[in-house]
């Protein structure tokens, strides 16, 4: 059985024809290395923090070939599917409203029914600008909801699920810094924390 092109306007999966889509979901094997113990505590984290630059496709509009949403946990860009083992390959998908602002789509939001390993996503404004941010804070995080954001507008994002042995999240910052109107194409920066339950987000190896 093939994988399943998820398209916004019918409200539920659809069939790709032929699309080879060959995703690699390693946040498991990548995520459990860095995770804590039961005590609370945080092994040392072994992934150094960096700041991407990358553009994705709004998912109303483009074509299916084009990508239309990230998965945070592995860094990659995706055409949001259902893949044959019953995975998603994506954690955000990302589409454009009627006055062509940026509408952030968590994978729980857009899937009526998540297959396995879909994370939950909590997402929260910042007022600081994305440079600035230097941690993610613990709580205020609105979950699995999809939100509207200006070009400029700090996201905090709080990934769970992330495959952590010991249930801790990923944490992660996204600032759109463009959008090209008649490609339907949004630039963005993001920075993202793989170690388990480390808040830092700053560039470099983190330390809490």
């Amino acid at each position: 059985m093939g994988n399943t092109l998820i398209d916004r306007l019918s409200g539920a999966p659809r069939v790709a024809r032929r699309v080879l889509c060959a995703v690699a979901l390693i946040a498991t094997a990548i995520a459990g290395s860095a995770c804590g113990d039961s005590t609370g505590l945080l092994s040392p984290a072994s992934i150094e923090n960096t700041v991407r630059s990358y553009s994705v496709y709004a998912i109303t509009g483009t074509s299916s070939l084009l990508p239309a949403a990230y998965q945070y946990t592995t860094e990659q860009l995706a055409r949001p599917q259902v893949l044959s083992n019953g995975a998603v390959n994506f954690d955000m998908a990302f589409d454009l409203t009627a006055d062509n602002r940026v509408e952030l789509l968590p994978v729980r939001a857009l899937v009526p029914f998540p297959p396995a390993g879909a994370p939950a996503i909590g997402i929260l404004r910042s007022p600081a600008q994305f440079a600035q941010l230097e941690r993610a804070p613990e709580r205020g995080y609105v979950a699995d909801t999809a939100q509207v954001v200006g070009i400029g507008e700090t996201i905090v994002l709080q990934l769970n699920g992330a495959g952590c042995t010991f249930g801790e999240p990923f944490y992660a910052k996204l600032v759109v810094d463009s959008v090209l109107i008649v490609e339907r194409r949004i630039v963005l920066r993001s920075l993202v924390n793989r170690n388990c339950g480390y808040r830092a987000l700053t560039i470099g190896l983190p330390k809490n």
